[in-house]
């Protein structure tokens, strides 16, 4: 029998077994990534069923032992359309929208080039060239393609199904791009111009013969809160039935000393774990919420509607933008800002509050600290004012 545990930030696979006088082994698995580590566990049973491995032998390496059995089983792979198959498995943490970009990158790949049935080996640049180079075609959409493209032949150089990597060189007849996320970050100003005709709006609501206080959308300020002062994601907060990271649970509030400090999140799509610490805007958000909200165990999801015929039910990611979306027009802020938008305010705030790379990757979960370099670039303000520092 094998189970996972954590020491420090590693996981380990723990075999244990009474027909041999209840014996216990502990070996690393060497990723701090959870849902890498559980399904590493997985196949290490599989195979200890089979009999094909022993993990109380001598010298017992489970890393080795699952690098040897994936090379095994890319032997099976003999066309461009398995190998295709093979990757979206191992992608198979990813959110579906996510997937289904991939899906059409490659669909369209293969088609173009008629490559369905052929050995991977004889794919070559010139087919990957034909799509990312292709006339017509924006910046954005090329780089859209080579994103794609690179992510599935990385998969394939890993496991050794092909040898040359030719995305280095296309690299550099890319055209230069950088997404302008500016107009899709919200002030703190703007942000307050919303929260404002929120109340405003439900004051309005209160003095109507009709007015139901159970429709009160007590989770939007919280919510948005949470996407500029925490960084979350869209569905780290709200719920969407796709995800099985979806949707804040009671287990994600962690309190010290009886009051609200941080907000904890599991591996979600950057696949590692980290803690957010509360700051007093966002504190006070919630504070209030919880207070309406009542009393939440473990296992129950923070933001719920609390009338009409979704009552009980998690709030989901689409309400929340529509709803954000709508309150943005009625408040005269530009349409242009988006929820993600909020993410990369938050980030950005980090990085200008003195903040390093490396604690601002941590709070936002990014998978690599290149990710959140990206952000420096919209630090003018931080750069300036060290600028005015040495006058």
């Amino acid at each position: 029998m094998a189970f996972l545990i954590k020491r420090g930030k590693y996981y380990y696979v723990n075999f244990y077994s009474e027909d041999l006088g209840k014996k216990n082994v502990r070996k690393s698995l060497g990723t701090r990534h959870k849902d890498v580590a559980q399904k590493m566990v997985t196949e290490l049973e599989k195979l200890e069923s089979l009999g094909k491995i022993n993990p109380f032998s001598k010298g017992f390496n489970p890393k080795k032992v699952l690098q040897r059995n994936t090379s095994n089983e890319t032997t099976d792979c003999n066309t461009v359309s398995e190998s295709i198959e093979l990757f979206y498995k191992s992608k198979n943490h990813l959110s579906p929208a996510t997937i289904g970009a991939y899906q059409r990158a490659l669909d369209h790949f293969v088609e173009l080039n008629e490559l369905s049935d052929v050995h991977p080996t004889n794919v070559l640049s010139y087919h990957f060239e034909n799509v990312i180079f292709k006339k017509s075609i924006t910046s954005a959409t090329r780089h859209y393609y080579f994103r794609h493209f690179r992510s599935w032949w990385k998969f394939l150089l890993k496991k050794n199904i092909v040898e040359k990597d030719y995305f280095p060189e296309i690299k550099k007849d890319l055209p230069r791009i950088r997404e302008n996320t500016r107009p899709k970050m919200i002030s703190e100003e703007e942000l307050g111009i919303l929260f404002k005709k929120f109340d405003d709006e439900l004051a309005r609501k209160k003095d109507l013969p009709e007015f139901d206080p159970n429709l009160v959308q007590h989770w939007f300020k919280p919510i948005v809160a949470l996407y500029f002062f925490g960084g979350l994601r869209k569905h780290e907060a709200a719920y969407d039935p796709e995800l099985s990271y979806s949707g804040l649970k009671g287990e994600n509030l962690i309190y010290e000393s009886e009051e609200l400090s941080y907000i904890s999140l599991p591996p979600t799509k950057g696949r590692k774990e980290r803690l957010i610490p509360i700051i007093n805007e966002l504190k006070k958000e919630l504070e209030v919420y919880l207070k309406v909200r009542a009393k939440i165990s473990p296992s129950d999801y923070v933001f719920i509607y609390t009338g009409g015929n979704t009552k009980g039910q998690p709030v989901r990611g689409m309400r929340v933008y529509r709803e954000f979306k709508r309150y943005c027009k009625e408040a005269g802020i530009p349409t242009s800002r988006t929820l993600h938008g909020m993410r990369h305010q938050a980030v950005t705030t980090w990085i200008e509050k003195g903040f390093h790379t490396a604690e601002a990757s941590y709070m936002a979960g990014h998978s690599s600290q290149k990710v959140t370099e990206k952000y420096t670039h919209l630090t003018v303000k931080r750069l300036k004012d060290k600028m005015k520092a040495l006058s």
